[in-house]
């Protein structure tokens, strides 16, 4: 398990790295794709931007939690990306040093360099939580084997591609899910004009991806469905984003009268929650309107998965363990955004997957199937894509 270890270690620098920029005014995202101006679209460890009256810096940090030295290959990719992303500055963060060629290969460039020193000193200037999840901890034993999975895998291979890839390695994974008892408001426009608003309190147990905010339903035959993605947002963005969800399609007027704010800033905030692919925005001959992109789901239709299968207490005892992204105050506040509601219980449920890494020309994916289901899970296999120059995967012949 020493692998699993070594991607824990890089997940946690990365939200390190991310809270520190935090806490100096940056906004932040962790884990993002940027398309650059050669239309390539770059993964992003932590994407930092502050925004100035006059300028707004952005930043882009490639974490490397290492135990051996970095090597000048690595600084000539960022300096690519940065290049590429027309960014303000990139900067190469490792818990150990960098080699010479390292050093001098960043001289001249908008890179900087942090060693685990440097790194250290920063980190002491801010208090940072670890994250904290849910006590009540169980898992789902696959269903189907690890041959099958592989059979599934290399079918599905071939009838992508249209020729034969080759899969280098594969190994089981766990991906943690909340299951969330909730009550929560739901909120309702009535009477001819829809003005009115009304309320209804349901409870209900929501299932949660805890890795990247979305909201699933789960489902026998297809797995843990996706339904909704949870944008993260600033306080004044959450005030604006209720509103819409309220109030429905606004114009910037609209916004401002509802927010008591300016033009300017109800504009600013809409424009935000739009590249943040929350709301999208379409014209009339006369107005331009402002709408969520999609519909909240009410909670009763997020069904957990332990209404249809049995579950083991505690973590399972083989696989990676992929660790959970969201604390439970970062679930409090999702359930606050979305239903005025409030958390009454929470359970972690380790769903098992089979990963294979596949190989094509020059390319390397992740092609994840559900081992319950026993189907590829597009979504699941794209998100251990982007960790899986991390993920420990054993060496060919000796799995």
């Amino acid at each position: 398990m020493s692998g699993g270890r070594s991607y824990e270690r890089g997940l946690k620098l990365e939200k390190l790295v991310a809270e520190l920029f935090r806490s100096k005014g940056y906004n932040v995202k962790h884990n993002v794709k940027l398309t650059g101006r050669s239309g390539v679209k770059h993964q992003i460890d932590v994407y930092a931007e502050y925004r100035a009256p006059l300028h707004t810096s952005r930043i882009i940090v490639e974490c490397k939690s290492y135990d051996r030295p970095v090597d000048k290959d690595i600084v000539m990719k960022l300096v690519h990306e940065v290049d590429d992303l027309g960014v303000d500055r990139g900067i190469l963060v490792t818990t150990s040093y960098f080699t010479p060629d390292a050093v001098s290969t960043a001289e001249g460039y908008n890179v900087d360099l942090w060693d685990g020193v440097k790194l250290k000193k920063l980190l002491e200037e801010i208090a940072v939580e670890e994250i904290s999840a849910p006590p009540n901890v169980f898992h789902v034993k696959p269903v189907i084997s690890a041959e099958r999975s592989v059979e599934i895998v290399k079918r599905s291979v071939r009838a992508f591609f249209g020729k034969k890839g080759e899969i280098k390695a594969h190994t089981l994974v766990f991906i943690p899910f909340y299951e969330v008892d909730v009550e929560a408001r739901i909120r309702e426009l009535k009477g001819v004009f829809r003005k009115k608003v009304e309320e209804r309190i349901v409870t209900a147990t929501i299932l949660l991806d805890s890795i990247t905010r979305t909201l699933c339903r789960y489902v026998p035959q297809s797995g843990c469905t996706p339904l909704y993605t949870v944008p993260e947002l600033s306080e004044e963005e959450e005030r604006a984003f209720q509103t819409l969800m309220t109030r429905g399609a606004v114009t910037v007027a609209a916004m401002a009268s509802l927010l008591s704010c300016s033009t300017a800033k109800a504009r600013k905030l809409l424009q935000g929650l739009v590249a943040k692919g929350a709301v999208e925005m379409r014209r009339s001959r006369r107005y331009t309107f402002y709408q969520l992109r999609a519909k909240i789901p009410e909670p009763s239709s997020l069904q957990p998965i332990s209404l249809s299968l049995e579950m083991e207490k505690g973590e399972p005892e083989s696989g990676v363990l992929i660790k959970p992204a969201l604390g439970l105050a970062d679930v409090e506040r999702m359930v606050e955004l979305l239903w005025k509601g409030r958390v009454k219980e929470y359970r972690t449920v380790y769903y098992p997957y089979y990963a294979c890494k596949v190989a094509e020309d020059e390319k390397t994916h992740v092609r994840a199937v559900d081992m319950v289901a026993g189907r590829i899970d597009e979504r699941i296999s794209r998100l251990l894509t982007s960790v899986c120059p991390e993920l420990p995967f054993p060496e060919k012949g000796k799995i």
